[in-house]
């Protein structure tokens, strides 16, 4: 079994845990995302990770994707996506 080659080119999250809007690109090299506690570095793979595989970061099924007020309530009638765009032996798919 050949192993295949598998590099993000391009993430977008719309109202995802607590990011309302993120579009990442990426340039096929190794790419760090840094930053201080609590603004977003798990959230980013969480999504990555509930888009490839239904499970957050911590290999959970069940956990909560929605956008929260400053109430801490989940903001109704809002859409949740998660856009991976990934290049897999020279094809790309979404």
């Amino acid at each position: 079994m050949t192993m295949k080659r598998v590099t993000i080119k391009q993430m977008r999250l719309v109202n995802f845990k607590g990011i309302r809007e993120l579009e990442a690109a990426f340039d096929g090299r190794l790419t760090d995302i840094c930053g201080k506690n609590g603004t977003g570095k798990t959230t980013v793979y969480d999504a990555f990770t509930w888009a490839l595989f239904g499970k957050d970061s911590q290999d959970r099924k069940q956990f909560d994707i929605k956008t929260l007020g400053r109430d801490g309530k989940p903001l109704p009638d809002i859409p949740h996506e998660v856009s991976v765009l990934l290049d897999v032996d020279g094809e790309e798919i979404r």
